[in-house]
């Protein structure tokens, strides 16, 4: 009995965090649940790289559509990253909106 509540509890607070964004127009509870399954899958992509550092990349997802930022160690990287992410099943596209580490102390330039 106290599972079934307790399954209850986590239903309806899942419930009510994404009606907040169907409230707000923006995702369906269908497409939250796919964007948050291609996120997953981006992420696995890049850790399954082993020629991409997966934890200098941040993957969010919108309808499908795949924005990649972070700082790469080199354009090749962040280029290889993204063909990655465009191989997932489901990803309709991919903005590159990482940077690339220079040499001058850490920091970086826009790719």
């Amino acid at each position: 009995m106290r599972s079934a509540l307790k399954l209850a509890a986590v239903t309806a607070a899942a419930l009510l965090a994404t009606g907040c964004n169907l409230m707000k127009g923006k995702e369906t509870t269908g497409q939250y649940v796919d964007d948050t399954t291609l996120t997953a899958r981006a992420k696995a992509a890049l850790v399954k790289d082993d020629q991409v550092s997966a934890t200098d990349f941040n993957v969010d997802v919108y309808k499908g559509n795949v924005t990649l930022t972070g700082v790469a160690k080199s354009s090749e990287e962040a280029l290889r990253a993204v063909e990655d992410i465009r191989k997932v099943p489901g990803v309709k596209s991919v903005k590159n909106a990482t940077r690339v580490a220079t040499t001058d102390r850490g920091s970086s330039r826009e790719y």
